[in-house]
């Protein structure tokens, strides 16, 4: 699965979807395919985010935050990455949580998979 997100991508963007990608509008429609995608154990192939995804909604940069810290395993599969919002700090932090995910996901996993230190102190206090 290759995902487009673009509030967007069903507008005049149409054309800027590459081949084989799929779009999603916001945060949710992007978690939907990611989750649906993993479940049938498929691997993430590409990413191309925009940043300005519309009022009052997660930006494109805060998505690719939370997709490195919550399934850094997307990462192991070196998928295709890339930013095309026309913002250029925010094309600079969804590249930077890319690139951190690219970098450091196994460490990612590792944490991910281990226990939480405070659960553990509350488990030793009790």
């Amino acid at each position: 699965m290759k995902i487009f997100l673009d509030d967007l991508f069903d507008t005049e963007r149409k054309g800027w979807i590459p081949e084989r990608y799929v779009g999603a509008r916001d945060f949710f429609e992007f978690k939907k395919l990611l989750d649906e995608t993993l479940e049938r154990g498929e691997t993430i192939e590409g990413l191309s985010f925009d940043n300005d995804l519309g009022e009052g909604t997660m930006e494109g940069w805060e998505i690719a935050r939370w997709l490195t810290e919550t399934h850094p395993e997307v990462f192991a599969g070196n998928p295709e990455l890339r930013a095309h919002s026309a913002n250029p700090s925010a094309r600079k932090n969804i590249e930077y949580y890319f690139e951190l995910g690219q970098k450091h996901y196994k460490e990612f996993i590792e944490a991910k998979d281990s226990p939480h230190s405070w659960g553990e102190m509350e488990r030793k206090n009790r």
